[in-house]
């Protein structure tokens, strides 16, 4: 608990030293500022790893308290947008709300998270330029919200275990992570007593 705490901190430190250093353009060469860009990315990718592996601890224990609020969920959607902008900044997001969305009941932190590991992941496996869509429409009592890219796909084999522990969306793949963001994912929505899943849109784009 108190050693997780405390590594936490230390790392939420070292992501704004990251950050002030990537932000002093003018006074840096151009190899530093790419160096600089480079700690950056990788400080962001480390806090986001150690936040998914702390969100997991505490689920998993059952000590998570939710501060659920009916609120709108727009604004979750822009604040995970802003959250990821160095990720999705070479991506074409297109975010598709209807204006009467209503109110949805929920831990706008924890879904902030769930919103953050799956446009993380749908940037991961789709190429700089592609369009990533992130849509919302109401169903009845409930709120059904996709989060699609113009990626290669999962392996249709993986599909049934894509959100488990540990799952990688592609064996071997040169792309980092852990597969610990999906499970978290299905973590949070479970506790909120909703439902995740993948699937693949043959043809589709998004």
């Amino acid at each position: 608990g108190q050693k997780f705490s405390s590594d936490s901190q230390a790392l939420t430190s070292l992501v704004g030293l990251a950050d002030s250093l990537a932000d002093a353009q003018e006074t840096l060469s151009a190899e530093s500022r790419e160096t600089a860009g480079i700690i950056r990315d990788q400080a962001h990718a480390m806090h986001r790893m150690v936040a998914n592996l702390l969100d997991m601890a505490r689920l998993q224990s059952g000590r998570v308290v939710m501060n659920k609020q009916w609120q709108p969920f727009e604004d979750v959607v822009g604040s995970s947008v802003r959250l990821l902008d160095d990720i999705l900044a070479p991506r074409q997001i297109e975010i598709d709300l209807p204006a009467d969305l209503p109110l949805v009941c929920f831990d706008a932190v924890l879904m902030e998270r769930v919103l953050c590991n799956l446009l993380e992941n749908a940037a991961k496996y789709s190429a700089p330029g592609a369009v990533i869509q992130i849509a919302g429409r109401g169903e009845g009592d409930s709120l059904a919200v996709t989060v699609c890219n113009a990626g290669g796909g999962f392996p249709t084999e993986q599909l049934d275990r894509i959100f488990e522990l540990f799952e990688r969306g592609t064996r071997e793949s040169a792309v980092p992570g852990t597969g610990i963001g999906l499970a978290v994912s299905r973590a949070i929505v479970t506790a909120h007593g909703g439902a995740i899943a993948a699937e693949n849109r043959p043809g589709k784009a998004c």
